[in-house]
């Protein structure tokens, strides 16, 4: 296979597992009774499936093929969601504080670079750095206050275990991709980021189904009378 065909079909995959996850965490909360913020998390996983699948079949539609702004805006909701996500189940005041902070930190940047950088036609550059590195601070702020609680060893105890690998994951993998994107966009081989990009989204949604099916299962157990 060529690197283009492989790209297809791990878009395609990609794609596939982003709907499964959203439709498992679907089926999760309407199982299970969740409160906060996370029994929106499916209903987010389905905006970011359903944004992809209309940036692709959109691109005709904008001028030189760009439709950018989407996945602009579909990054905006990612970061303020996932920031008040940590935010609220955190219980530590000083770590609360300091996701408040970072999400602060992340509008603020986007702000200024909102003069510097044309959201309509590029991607944000340095927003999005900054937004995923303060993201994975919080979410291993999160998991140290496991750690003082003896529960990060029960991997099927929290679903916010499982959201967090898959977000680590995602976002170890594409910060060097994004960090390189725009160098190698001029290059006439830049396939090999794209892959890499599918490959993180891949191994990052199977995180949240894991989560979904494994925290389900342990909730259906609690609930099963001796």
């Amino acid at each position: 296979m060529t690197k283009i065909e492989i790209l297809i079909l791990l878009r395609k995959i990609a794609y596939g597992t982003e709907f499964l996850a959203a439709a498992t965490g679907l089926f999760f909360v309407y199982k299970n009774q969740i409160n906060g913020l996370l029994k929106w998390f499916p209903a987010f996983l389905t905006y970011v499936f359903l944004n992809d699948i209309i940036g692709l079949n959109t691109k005709h539609l904008f001028s030189n093929s760009n439709n950018l702004i989407l996945y602009n805006i579909s990054t905006i909701v990612t970061f303020v969601f996932l920031f008040s996500i940590y935010y609220q189940y955190s219980k530590e005041k000083k770590n609360k504080r300091l996701i408040a902070i970072f999400l602060i930190s992340y509008i603020i940047s986007l702000f200024i670079y909102g003069f510097i950088e044309n959201y309509l036609i590029q991607l944000q550059s340095i927003p999005f750095l900054l937004g995923s590195s303060l993201l994975m601070i919080s979410i291993i702020l999160y998991y140290a206050e496991l750690l003082k609680e003896e529960l990060l060893k029960n991997r099927s105890k929290d679903l916010l275990i499982w959201i967090g690998a898959g977000i680590l994951i995602y976002y170890i993998g594409i910060i060097p991709f994004r960090l390189v994107r725009d160098y190698y966009a001029k290059l006439d081989d830049y396939s090999i980021l794209f892959i890499l990009n599918g490959i993180f989204t891949i191994l990052m949604n199977i995180c949240f189904i894991v989560g979904f099916i494994i925290v389900n299962k342990k909730s259906i157990k609690k609930k099963t009378p001796r």
